[in-house]
């Protein structure tokens, strides 16, 4: 199935029958540098039985453009005339899961497609009689770890993934349970990419409605300052996060800019910046998708000095390269050349920056801020 990006080549079959009996010697497919193998056992006839031990070794389960998953594991599946069983556990060996990317447009489950002779006259086609699903008559219990190199892209989030989920079929009805966690991830918000400080996904049933609970900074400024993503995946609630506690007003100007209100001049001094900010960033659809993004940006600010004259505005643009490294250019519009910044946080109030240009420093910063 190339459009869901299943893709099993070189099969080799070795099928023993003796009578109601048959062995499944050996089942093997070749998904990209991996396979899988089955072997198993089957008793034909009125009341037929059959079970199947199944081994991924670095199997390429799925290799669309925007989902890449290499697996390993085991599973057994046991089928009789009545129900099916299938108990399992399965390692994600590498994965890339992009969001931003639409589903390929498919056809309902409910819609049936036929092919008419030349001449014919089409008619209506009654639908055959429903059989319970396969769902209905499966017992699974099946264990899914994300392994260490498992990556989720898309709609501002990028970020690794680790837990586990267990997935069975209650009632008939498929079931997902557990919890997984970020680990080194990025959210884009505001025209910034805030660090995730905490980020858990927790899956109480259904897969397509898990709860949120995610804590993202910005990581090159001196307050603790970003947003808060919580309730359900389909309707989750985003606000703004400061510690302390802050104004909204407050809360976004560090978040977009990097400085308290009163720091920043005039208010078209402001406004000029939040308005470039936004045009950059891109929109709320795809935060991805700026041009910020697409010249490999994360800052880019307009202040004027204290005079507010137009001469004195400095221009400032940057790169956040980690947690605690970023680097920025600098440039006055009446000055005859910039300066690089490189900048590294130690701590949260203590910072490293290195400076060249027209003047040649190494700065040690200790912030302090009271009320």
């Amino acid at each position: 199935n190339l459009l869901q990006g299943v893709r099993l080549t070189d099969g080799e079959l070795a099928l023993a029958l003796n009578g109601d009996q048959a062995t499944l010697e050996q089942l093997v497919f070749q998904g990209g540098e991996g396979s899988v193998r089955a072997q198993g056992s089957a008793r034909l006839g009125a009341s037929p039985e059959a079970q199947v031990q199944v081994v991924a070794d670095q199997l390429l389960a799925l290799g669309r453009i925007d989902r890449r998953v290499v697996l390993s594991g085991q599973a057994g599946l046991r089928m009789r005339a009545q129900d099916i069983a299938l108990d399992g556990r399965f390692t994600i060996d590498q994965g890339r899961i992009d969001i931003s990317q639409a589903d390929v447009p498919q056809l309902d489950d409910d819609v049936t497609v036929v092919q008419l002779k030349p001449g014919a006259q089409a008619t209506s086609v009654q639908p055959a009689q429903a059989e319970p699903g396969l769902l209905a008559r499966a017992d699974v219990s099946l264990y899914l770890d994300l392994g260490q190199d498992l990556r989720l892209r898309g709609r501002g989030l990028d970020t690794l993934l680790k837990g586990r989920l267990h997935i069975t079929t209650p009632n008939g009805e498929l079931a997902v349970n557990g919890t997984l966690r970020t680990d080194e991830g990025t959210y884009t918000a505001y025209g910034q990419n805030l660090a995730i400080e905490r980020g858990v996904i927790a899956f109480n049933g259904e897969l397509a409605t898990p709860r949120l609970d995610i804590l993202a900074v910005r990581p090159d400024v001196n307050v603790r300052v970003g947003v808060v993503v919580q309730g359900g995946a389909a309707d989750p609630r985003i606000r703004l996060y400061s510690e302390p506690e802050m104004s909204e007003m407050d809360k976004l100007s560090w978040l977009v800019t990097g400085r308290a209100p009163d720091g920043m001049g005039r208010e078209d001094t402001a406004l000029l910046q939040r308005a470039a900010l936004a045009l950059l960033a891109g929109d709320r659809g795809n935060p991805s998708g700026g041009v910020l993004k697409k010249l490999g940006l994360d800052e880019l600010a307009v202040a004027r000095g204290e005079s507010g004259e137009l001469r004195d505005t400095v221009v400032t643009v940057g790169k956040q390269l980690s947690q605690r490294w970023s680097v920025a250019y600098e440039r006055g519009l009446n000055a005859a050349a910039g300066s690089w910044q490189l900048i590294y946080r130690v701590a949260r109030r203590f910072t490293l920056r290195a400076q060249s240009g027209d003047e040649s420093a190494v700065d040690v910063i200790w912030t302090w801020r009271w009320n």
